[in-house]
């Protein structure tokens, strides 16, 4: 009820107060005039959104550096939500407002509201507003909210559909550039790594510590006298992994620590798929050890804060000779044995350090008890991204040694 609805009332009850003590007859009359109008004022809001439908429909981007295979949109990007209100009833509907909540924007954007002056019996009206996607993840449902007051604004009716919503949203993503070097580098590496977990036998080398038993070669043991494992060409094996937990997320928005690490990922594949390559995407409960753009891009789109595998066990997948990219938060100083321990595998290590999303961070601890040890060591701080992705990108394969770089 509205503000007016409460005048009428306490209008009419004055109304027959005063006919009651005045006994004149004009009281009776305008009183019962004005509760009939708070009837009617009741019952055509109802009546009017009776036979009233709404439907949404998302048009996505067509942008002209979107690799094909690619069709969701990105954060930042926009895309055109038309809504389409249908009236199945015999007479026309007047002043009806539409009150749409789009998930895909930012907090402070919506929910969006329009005004129907009228709308025609058996017809339809569509309308629409380009909406900017705010965070990654996958939308399946969204509401919206049709209302009336009219004729007289006495009483408001609402009624709300929950509206399906099949939408995408990928992290976005940043170009990592390079110097010709590191390209050179990157390609080399992805066409050079060999595993003996993959599938086809490529040629047979010295048993080393951690080798499985099952891919002894035992002709080639017995002829040499010493322990030799069959050795396979890379079939099942990306050439760079990013690995990231996401048990915890430090931040707020989208400036977390879950954020970043994703949008690193992002970039990183898209690095790869711009050399031919495939990455390994190591983070939540079902790690991807090989995929391509697109998989990498619907994995992240679906990450959350949740149970994980611990970085030790998400690096146990990778080979020996494979680029581990680890991506921690400086407040985590728990991992900081884990990745010690990593790098003293025979892979090559990289490690982005997260800082400045929560007080009581320790970046130093990682920079002393890791250092060189670990490989490249680029400083990430909130609010820096892209110039902590332009330095991975330009440095940490361009040469043999692997300076600590602040980001």
């Amino acid at each position: 009820m509205t503000r007016a609805g409460i005048g009428f009332i306490v209008g009419g009850v004055v109304l027959y107060l005063l006919g009651v003590q005045t006994q004149i007859g004009w009281f009776y009359l305008v009183d019962a005039l004005v509760w009939s109008m708070v009837a009617l004022s009741a019952f055509i809001p109802w009546w009017s959104l009776r036979g009233l439908r709404i439907e949404r429909q998302v048009l996505l981007p067509h942008s002209a550096d979107r690799l094909r295979e690619v069709a969701s949109p990105r954060e930042d990007e926009t895309v055109e939500v038309r809504l389409r209100v249908s009236n199945g009833g015999r007479l026309a509907r007047h002043f009806v407002k539409v009150v749409e909540g789009c998930p895909l924007e930012g907090p402070d954007a919506r929910p969006r509201v329009f005004l129907l002056s009228a709308l025609k019996a058996r017809s339809s009206l569509s309308f629409s507003y380009v909406a900017t996607c705010y965070r990654r993840g996958r939308y399946t449902s969204a509401w919206a909210t049709l209302e009336t007051a009219a004729p007289m604004g006495i009483f408001i009716r609402r009624r709300r559909f929950d509206l399906p919503l099949r939408v995408t949203i990928y992290p976005a993503y940043y170009r990592m550039e390079g110097t010709p070097v590191a390209t050179e580098a990157w390609s080399e590496q992805g066409q050079a790594v060999r595993a003996s977990a993959a599938s086809e036998f490529y040629g047979s080398r010295e048993y080393r510590h951690g080798d499985p038993l099952r891919h002894i070669h035992w002709r080639n043991t017995a002829r040499l006298g010493q322990f030799v494992v069959k050795e396979f060409e890379q079939a099942s094996q990306a050439s760079v992994a990013v690995a990231f937990e996401t048990r915890r997320d430090w931040g707020a928005g989208r400036d977390t620590t879950l954020e970043y690490s994703i949008r690193i990922a992002a970039s990183l594949a898209r690095r790869c798929a711009d050399l031919g390559q495939s990455i390994g995407i190591l983070a939540g409960q079902a790690p991807l050890l090989r995929a391509d753009w697109p998989e990498a891009m619907d994995y992240l789109a679906g990450l959350e804060v949740g149970e994980t595998t611990s970085l030790e066990e998400m690096a146990v997948t990778t080979q020996p000779g494979q680029t581990l990219v680890v991506i921690a938060p400086a407040a985590e100083t728990d991992l900081i044995p884990s990745l010690r321990h990593l790098a003293g595998r025979e892979r090559r290590l990289v490690v982005v350090l997260l800082e400045g999303f929560i007080q009581g961070e320790r970046p130093q601890e990682f920079l002393s008890q890791l250092g060189r040890d670990s490989g490249l060591l680029v400083r990430c701080a909130r609010g820096e991204l892209t110039v902590a992705l332009e330095t991975l990108g330009r440095s940490w394969l361009s040469s043999d040694q692997l300076p600590v770089t602040a980001g």
